[in-house]
């Protein structure tokens, strides 16, 4: 088992929150076993080298293996091809096969035993269509279909057997676009009478839940007519889409009621405390957690964690981070031998003693 050998291997479920700065931090908390509830608060921070000096890069969990993708290379200046895949079972790090074209501000989805990357910009800031699909047995990239429109600080979500991919920036503007991959192509959702999101929107946080998908803050834009240019401005606001809507979801919570017609949106929805983008969002058992983030109008990260409790319809205050740079991250779940900590704890203390 890549270098772990134990009888009867005891794990961790660790929530981690991965700074996308360039800090190389990744904060963790401890879930319970089954992944439904945080079961300790104490944030514990380990230092990855191989996001260090490195910003705006994508994060993909595949079979408890942990990859970094691309991103923008602070130092040089330049969008990178970089692929780097951390093993928690060893604690160890390794070089994958390069991305085809060197990116970053895409979007990241695992799908059918593969990593989807999507969009993005690339490393002469150009905002990009393409998308290329990672097989991690055989550690080869390929080409795959372009999207519909060039989009960078785009989201997406894996829902059943289908990717949704939303949002994003280009021309200047966020956009209200709604796509989906379906048998090796992107399509608008519902291409006879195509979904929109309620508003433009990028850099915002995407997770299912149940048969919901939910839009959780960002930012959005909006023409000035006096000056004739977009205002962009941070989101409190949250949204959620139904993916199956029919005449019994009158009455369940997550649909509107238009007429005689069901929309599958329902934008009355509360908001957050705290309005910020680049969060990190995931879902723990009835929660949806927000983590960090940052106020695009003054520039500050938001260090207050909040969720939102799906059965009582309401956002709760939980703790806040009171150290470290939260201000652009994204969470992922790792299997985590508890031996290997108790073993570099003990490590420690015999340096100590001697």
């Amino acid at each position: 088992m890549n270098g772990f050998i134990s009888k009867n291997p005891i794990y961790q479920q660790r929530l981690y929150i991965i700074n996308r700065s360039g800090s190389g931090d990744a904060s963790f908390l401890l879930l319970t076993h089954d992944k439904s509830e945080i079961q300790n608060y104490q944030v514990k921070t380990d230092h990855w080298s191989a996001s260090t000096g490195v910003s705006n890069f994508g994060v993909a969990v595949h079979k408890n293996f942990l990859y970094i993708i691309g991103g923008f290379d602070i130092n040089k200046a330049v969008a990178i091809r970089k692929v780097s895949r951390y093993d928690p079972l060893s604690g160890i790090w390794v070089d994958r096969t390069p991305l085809i074209a060197a990116r970053q501000k895409f979007t990241v989805s695992v799908f059918e035993n593969k990593i989807f990357v999507i969009g993005g910009e690339g490393d002469d800031g150009k905002v990009l269509s393409s998308c290329e699909i990672y097989k991690p047995e055989d550690d080869i990239w390929e080409e795959g279909p372009k999207l519909i429109s060039p989009r960078s600080n785009l989201c997406s979500v894996v829902y059943q057997n289908e990717i949704y991919c939303a949002g994003g920036c280009y021309g200047g503007k966020c956009h209200k676009s709604f796509w989906v991959f379906e048998k090796n192509k992107w399509k608008e959702l519902d291409r006879d009478y195509p979904q929109r999101l309620p508003h433009g929107l990028d850099r915002f946080s995407f997770v299912s839940h149940g048969r919901n998908l939910y839009f959780i803050g960002g930012v959005s834009s909006k023409m000035e007519k006096a000056s004739n240019k977009y205002r962009f401005m941070t989101e409190r606001r949250m949204h959620s889409y139904t993916t199956s809507v029919s005449a019994l979801s009158r009455t369940e919570h997550g649909t509107d009621i238009v007429g005689e017609m069901i929309s599958p949106w329902h934008n009355q929805l509360p908001a957050m405390t705290y309005g910020r983008h680049s969060a990190g969002a995931i879902v723990i058992g009835d929660r949806i957690y927000v983590f960090g983030g940052s106020l695009m109008e003054t520039g500050q990260a938001v260090r207050i964690v909040e969720y939102y409790s799906i059965s009582r319809g309401q956002w709760q205050e939980d703790f806040r981070f009171r150290k470290g740079d939260v201000s652009n991250v994204t969470c992922a779940i790792l299997e985590v031998p508890t031996k290997l900590e108790e073993e570099n704890l003990n490590e420690k203390l015999r340096w100590v003693m001697w």
